[in-house]
């Protein structure tokens, strides 16, 4: 598990005032407590850009959150881009959170990834290998060294910036297996109090 924790400047008033956010964007997400952040300069010709999936998320936070909880994505219709890394990682994005949104921001997250990641992987087949052969082979071939990357947990990718009341942000980032999201989630629910 690699969680790191660090200071950050960004808020959600930071965002707004980006070059690409629009005076109508702007006026859209000022209530927001909950906003989805783009990758900046990701390529050369790609210069915003969300994870592959990203629309999913948006939807699944605005069917479980209260109306009093507001989420939206920091891009204009027209604007947006996805981007996908054919890996074992499952990008989830970046968060830029209110720190009242912590508790809800918390329980969602945490259900999007039991529901649609860990659950898709326990639905496949488990493969076991009984070679129960007398010959003793010696294969180096780079096929039979290389990790098995298919048959390992699915990897998750995301960060949640929280914003407290006086404008500090903590930047909460993970990278590791997506079973661990509750020991992940409890840091970031610990720095609540």
């Amino acid at each position: 598990m690699d969680l790191q924790i660090s200071d950050s400047n960004e808020s959600i008033e930071t965002w707004l005032l980006k070059d690409f956010v629009t005076d109508d964007l702007r006026t859209d997400l000022k209530d927001v407590a909950i906003l989805i952040v783009p990758v900046e300069n990701l390529r050369e010709n790609v210069h915003l850009a969300f994870p592959i999936g990203t629309e999913g998320i948006l939807g699944y936070f605005k069917e479980q959150l209260q109306s009093n909880i507001k989420i939206d994505i920091c891009i204009t219709d027209e604007d947006y881009q996805e981007y996908a890394f054919y890996s074992n990682y499952k990008r989830l994005g970046d968060f830029v959170i209110k720190k009242v949104a912590i508790p809800v921001f918390v329980t969602v997250l945490s259900s999007f990834v039991i529901q649609k990641i860990i659950a898709e992987d326990n639905s496949q087949p488990q493969i076991e290998i009984k070679d129960e052969s007398v010959n003793v082979t010696i294969n180096n071939h780079i096929s039979t060294l290389a990790e098995k990357k298919y048959l390992e947990p699915t990897q998750i990718k995301f960060s949640v910036t929280v914003v407290d009341s006086s404008g500090t942000s903590k930047k909460f980032s993970y990278e590791g297996p997506a079973t661990n999201i509750d020991t992940v989630l409890k840091s970031l629910k610990d720095y609540e109090n």
